[in-house]
């Protein structure tokens, strides 16, 4: 009963003082006062002049700003909505965000939406966007590219910000590394990611400076049907004929949404959620290096019946002694194979970082390989593909 009379003693004096009349402009500092310093009194306040609230002054908890909110005031609702999805609690903040969306303003929908990419609600994100809700901007950006939507429906201004490319024919090699990897994606979180990697390679190239150059991002869409739901990650290459490459270019690495880590002929395909540590374990596969993991038994069947040095890291002890100091590795099941070094390495297990032991025998590999690395256009052709390759000067004589 105290706390009844204290809000109608409040409401008497602010109506008394004149703050609720023709002037809202005089009842905001007052409100924002008294919601504050007495916040039980909030939503008491509210009824007399809802119009004239602003909570972008105020300092309410999540209790007040539910009261205000079940009073229909869609501002609480964004600041919880928003305050929970900081938090990463999605599902209390889609109570909040979920019915009000409509009656936030453009900027509140676009902040909100922008938070949904950031915590990848891709789900929530689609409703929205099939309903017709999402507004234009990064958000909706951000959403067309995660659906793997066509190049030609992304804004290159958008691209341009977001420091990605819409084709492959505004890519030029580069003449200061000994190998160029385009690298390539299907999807949205695949450009946060490779641009995180590319980040961080030039940071700290390996094995050592001037050894691979990595392109801007190329967002391709859905161009080569990239499937990872079987176990490794695969695409349709035979694709491959009917887009422009670059020249000048030895590697590719494409990324896609789900499926195995594995290189062939030349091209890395990786999945978005996966660790730096793993890239530098499939980029090292680009030059030779094998698993030192047990090999796949089809594998095994021509690898481990071979003799002597295979790889940079893998020796097979068929008749011949290992060098000096090689331990035996699990990478073969007739037990004849050796390794460098008796610790785990980055090749046994993805997650481990590169030791200088490997780093050496990387670098040593490049300048003297004992095989030719396989190139994709070799790999193209050994498809029976012809691909169109071009320089970046001739973009206008192509389409993408």
């Amino acid at each position: 009963m105290k706390t009844q009379a204290k809000v109608f003693f409040t409401v008497i004096l602010l109506l008394s003082l004149g703050f609720v009349s023709s002037s809202v402009s005089r009842f905001i500092p007052a409100y924002a006062y008294y919601a504050n310093t007495t916040p039980s009194q909030a939503t008491a306040i509210y009824h007399l002049a809802p119009s004239a609230i602003n909570l972008q002054h105020l300092v309410l908890s999540n209790s007040e700003l539910r009261q205000l909110a079940k009073l229909n005031d869609s501002n609480a609702a964004y600041q919880l909505a928003l305050s929970f999805l900081q938090q990463q609690d999605y599902t209390a903040a889609k109570l909040w965000w979920q019915p009000y969306f409509a009656k936030f303003n453009s900027a509140q929908q676009q902040t909100l939406a922008e938070q949904l990419v950031r915590a990848e609600q891709w789900l929530d994100l689609s409703n929205l966007g099939k309903a017709g809700k999402l507004p234009e901007g990064n958000a909706k950006q951000a959403w067309l590219l995660q659906q793997k939507i066509p190049s030609a429906q992304i804004d290159t201004a958008y691209a341009q910000q977001q420091q990605f490319v819409l084709s492959t024919l505004s890519i030029q090699a580069s003449s200061l590394c000994q190998f160029n990897v385009l690298m390539m994606t299907d999807h949205y979180k695949g450009i946060d990611t490779l641009k995180r990697y590319k980040r961080q390679y030039s940071k700290a190239p390996e094995p050592a400076k001037g050894s691979f150059c990595l392109t801007d991002v190329v967002y391709v869409a859905d161009k080569f049907s990239c499937d990872g739901s079987g176990g490794a990650l695969k695409c349709n290459w035979q694709n491959a004929a009917a887009h422009p490459w670059p020249e000048g270019f030895d590697f590719i690495v494409m990324m896609s949404k789900q499926g195995a880590a594995n290189v062939r002929g030349g091209i890395m395909h990786i999945n978005s959620s996966q660790s730096y540590a793993v890239f530098l374990h499939e980029l090292m596969h680009f030059n030779g290096f094998e698993d030192e993991y047990v090999l796949a038994e089809q594998k095994q069947q021509w690898l481990c019946k071979q003799q002597g040095l295979v790889a940079p890291n893998l020796f097979i002890a068929n008749n011949v002694s290992p060098p000096k100091g090689w331990q035996k590795s699990i990478a073969c099941s007739n037990q004849l194979a050796y390794k460098p070094s008796h610790n785990w390495s980055i090749m046994q297990y993805q997650t481990m970082s590169l030791s200088e032991q490997y780093r050496e025998l990387w670098q040593k590999q490049i300048n003297q390989p004992l095989t030719k690395p396989i190139r994709f256009s070799e790999y193209f052709a050994f498809l029976g593909l012809k691909p169109v390759f071009t320089t970046a000067s001739k973009e206008q004589n192509f389409s993408d």
